[in-house]
């Protein structure tokens, strides 16, 4: 005959199953976020990622300007390699050996968006070592579309 599991002496208990997966779920999600930066073979797609942010910053500053029913400035410093708006004021910092420039070849520059969803309107392009990507405002419309090279 088999002898009874023992019982757990008070104060002692073990894990439950939705902790364990809670935990595997958070590891998991480390792994995936870091995944892009380990791999050297996935370092081409972080130009991707970075005109993702960018166009997604310059949405976010249009948004801002019709929704608050007021203008808006998107900032790039190119020389620091970081941008913000008066929508996200917090500086954003490009990845490392990443340049960003308006297509005027100011390393400096603003994009001002108006009430209306329109724009002053420009054209940023970022560039890695191989790569390069090209963000564009249209002016009227306030639009911001970006393309990567292949």
């Amino acid at each position: 005959m088999t002898s009874p599991l023992p019982m757990p002496r008070p104060g002692e208990r073990g894990i439950t199953l939705l902790e364990l997966l809670v935990v595997l779920a958070i590891l998991s999600l480390i792994v995936v976020a870091m995944a892009p930066l380990i791999t050297p073979s996935n370092r081409g797609a972080m130009i991707d990622v970075a005109a993702r942010e960018l166009a997604l910053a310059l949405r976010e500053t249009r948004t801002a300007a019709i929704y608050g029913n007021r203008q808006t400035t998107f900032t790039l410093d190119g020389p620091a390699g970081e941008y913000w708006s008066d929508a996200a004021p917090a500086h954003r910092a490009l990845p490392l050996k990443m340049t960003a420039r308006f297509a005027r070849q100011a390393e400096f520059g603003q994009i001002q968006f108006y009430p209306d969803g329109g724009a002053s309107g420009d054209t940023i392009v970022l560039r890695d070592a191989r790569r390069s990507a090209t963000i564009r405002v249209d002016a009227l419309s306030g639009r911001a579309q970006f393309h990567v090279s292949p």
